[in-house]
């Protein structure tokens, strides 16, 4: 099977304001091997693809593609891309395959990611739900359990004081970030399990918020994919995609349509209604086809859909086992921290800006957003360039107003920078956000009338004696 690659290019958009966007390469391999004792005929595999998803919850373009097989190009005829609903799967003919014969699928795709955040009015959520999205609102056993009286109670618990369907989305959300547990697993669980043991990863929270979602009557499914951070990503080279695998979800929200949200990004905090440019799309679910005899099996690239069955002969064994990496071609990331100590009206800021990419980053500009009410303005700081793996660390100190005080802002810092990668036109930008509590002010020392009053009387008296030895000196 040998002739020109696949090549998919798309052409980005140029926007006047920088663009919240990085830019990522996969490359994933699968490994087909005929382990059976018979010659499999027209073998076919079928395999997850990253798609151009330009909807309102993600913002996705596949810069460039190609598939190969043991290192050649796979021909039109023996390849079918399909698009259902927000995923796209490619069927791959591999042709017949002898007994321990073994061929590699080679997938490498080029994509950019744009930040999409979500400005919502909750007075300006519908309240009809659409026949076709009922399907959303049901259980799926051994997955998401939203007929199960425990889920459900708890839905009815945090939900029965409004009927607006945000503020019913939003209060299920802040329970389960504020009384869930952040901690890696080994193993996929459903929400049951997330429900009664309050501890696990990604995608427990995102089963347990689904089914108390649809419990509640909300629509709600789940976007598997990657995501890339670097408390966990190496600078600027590859990493295994198993290691950025990540899942979080979506709510429909009537007049606004699919809403992304995270339970566990950023950790601790969340996010409803925004996700940024380290979350890629590997493909969504409704949740019945998750449920395999041998457990939970989330879809998207890297993963066997439906995969090698397909063949025809006698009877024998197609096994595959698949891999890859991911490595970002432009990508920067912004932290924020705040020092604990305020001295003389002056609270300190170090932002760290991490060049993630083998690309280096040009004419780079660091903004501190604070909010002029409670904070006085700090100049915007520069760098001629970040080289890949480079790391700048900035400081700000920032002056509080008094009603700055005894409160929490949230404070984001805005790191704007250029790429000559091929492809990017444009500024583009890096966000990262921190929540600052600010203790209350403290107290003026308080002098009591009794000692206002000693005090008057001594200076009078003072006084009085000064004049008294003038007096006598004449």
């Amino acid at each position: 099977m040998c002739c020109l690659a696949l090549v998919l290019l798309v052409v980005p958009t140029v926007r006047a304001e920088a663009e919240e966007a990085a830019v990522y390469t996969f490359t994933i391999n699968y490994d087909v091997q005929n382990t059976g004792s018979y010659t499999a005929h027209n073998v076919k595999a079928r395999i997850f693809l990253f798609d151009n998803l330009m909807t309102e919850w993600a913002d996705q373009q596949v810069m460039s593609e190609s598939i190969t097989v043991d290192g050649r190009a796979v021909s039109h005829n023996n390849l079918t891309i399909y698009e259902e609903d927000d995923n796209r799967w490619a069927e791959v003919s591999l042709g017949n395959m002898d007994s321990g014969e073994s061929k590699t699928i080679s997938v490498v795709q080029t994509i950019k990611v744009t930040s999409v955040r979500f400005s919502i009015n909750p007075s300006s959520v519908g309240t009809s739900i659409s026949s076709d999205l009922l399907q959303y609102t049901q259980p799926v056993a051994s997955l998401w359990e939203s007929d199960d009286s425990s889920i459900s109670a708890l839905a009815t618990s945090l939900t029965e004081n409004t009927t607006n369907l945000y503020y019913k989305a939003r209060q299920i959300f802040d329970w389960v970030v504020e009384n869930l547990t952040y901690e890696k697993q080994t193993a996929e669980h459903d929400a049951l399990w997330m429900f009664q043991n309050k501890k696990g990863d990604c995608s427990d929270f995102s089963n347990l918020y689904i089914a108390l979602a649809r419990a509640a009557g909300i629509p709600a499914k789940a976007v598997s994919g990657n995501a890339y951070s670097s408390l966990y990503a190496l600078t600027g080279s590859q990493t295994d995609i198993n290691v950025v695998g990540h899942a979080w979800i979506l709510i429909y929200l009537p007049d606004y349509g699919w809403v992304p949200a995270d339970g566990v990004w950023p950790l601790g905090q969340g996010s409803f209604g925004d996700v940024d440019y380290s979350h890629i799309v590997g493909a969504t679910t409704g949740g019945t086809e998750v449920v395999k005899s041998s457990g939970v099996v989330w879809p998207g690239p890297g993963v066997i859909r439906e995969f090698w069955s397909y063949y025809t002969g006698q009877s024998t064994q197609v096994d595959a086992t698949s891999s890859g990496n991911v490595i970002p071609e432009v990508m920067l990331d912004v932290s924020v921290q705040a020092s604990s100590q305020i001295s003389d009206g002056v609270l300190p800021f170090t932002v760290t800006v991490k060049n993630m990419s083998r690309n280096q980053a040009d004419n780079v500009s660091l903004t501190l957003g604070l909010n002029s009410t409670y904070f006085e303005p700090v100049d915007v700081q520069s760098k001629s360039s970040l080289a890949s793996n480079e790391q700048w660390v900035a400081s700000f100190d920032v002056t509080l107003k008094d009603n700055a005080y005894g409160q929490s802002h949230d404070i984001q810092a805005t790191a704007t920078y250029a790429s000559e990668y091929t492809g990017i036109t444009g500024q583009l930008a890096a966000v990262g956000s921190r929540t600052v509590s600010v203790a209350a002010k403290p107290a003026s020392p308080v002098v009591s009338q009794d000692l206002m009053i000693y005090v008057l009387l001594g200076v009078v008296a003072a006084a009085v004696v000064g004049v008294v030895a003038v007096v006598a000196r004449r």
